[in-house]
């Protein structure tokens, strides 16, 4: 079980750092959306302490 949800933790932090590009990379000319620039960040940072808290156990 802490195996699966290392994983999970780890495809959170690819799942956010696609968002954060997606949204750099589509940004028009006042900038990236701030909304899903910050959803990106708190789902890489969910799925990095999930790995992280899984990892210490």
């Amino acid at each position: 079980m802490t195996t699966a949800l290392y994983y999970i933790g780890r495809f959170g932090q690819i799942i956010g750092m696609w968002m954060l590009l997606v949204d750099i990379f589509t940004a028009g000319p006042l900038g990236p959306n701030p909304r899903l620039f910050a959803a990106g960040v708190v789902v890489f940072l969910g799925g990095w302490g999930l790995a992280r808290a899984v990892r210490r156990t």
